[in-house]
């Protein structure tokens, strides 16, 4: 029996995919402060490819000590197409809830820059049937910082069936991700 990697549960009967099943497609490490990132030309993949999964180290600049969430954002919507659904600990309680009629899909929680030296947040973005266009696309994320030990699980739907194009990811108080922030997209292939 091999280790299966953090992901994507496969369409059919909840099987897990397989570990040779991740392609990984682009990786962008930041250099220098940026806004947001994009990974675009994603109906390239289509082909290929049945889900989407997005790995990510990140920092942002905001000077709060409150941490701030990641945006997701998918073909460039900004308007009111998006819920989410969360649950978050921050190692003493536990909270959750559900949002509505949001301008993206939010995950919980992006280390800031009034963080211990040199800590970043991680997530794991799974984004499923990404060009199916039958339904509209949903994604689930799990996120934790060092802060407060913080971790977030969550999850979204967009109200749209097109196919994805773009995903764009940002903060949520329009601050920068630093350098060294990491970005990677995979590709889970579809079944044979």
């Amino acid at each position: 029996m091999s280790l299966v990697p953090w992901g994507i549960w496969a369409a059919s009967g909840g099987a897990v995919a397989a570990v040779d099943s991740y392609d990984l497609l682009v990786t962008e490490i930041l250099t220098s402060s940026q806004s947001s990132v994009t990974f675009a030309s994603l109906g390239d993949y289509a082909a290929d490819y049945q889900h989407l999964q997005i790995r990510m180290v990140g920092r942002s600049d905001r000077s709060s000590r409150d941490d701030e969430n990641l945006r997701i954002r998918f073909n460039s919507d900004s308007d009111s197409n998006y819920s989410n659904h969360y649950l978050q600990t921050d190692g003493g309680s536990v909270t959750s809830g559900a949002e509505t009629n949001n301008n993206a899909m939010w995950a919980r929680s992006l280390t800031a820059s009034s963080s211990p030296s040199d800590s970043f947040g991680v997530f794991v973005i799974d984004v499923l049937d990404f060009s199916n266009t039958n339904k509209n696309t949903t994604a689930r994320t799990l996120g934790g910082s060092i802060d407060d030990d913080f971790i977030g699980l969550s999850s979204g739907a967009w109200f749209n069936t097109a196919a994805l194009t773009s995903i764009e990811l940002g903060t949520q108080f329009s601050n920068n991700f630093v350098a060294r922030s990491r970005f990677s997209i995979y590709g889970i292939r579809k079944a044979a």
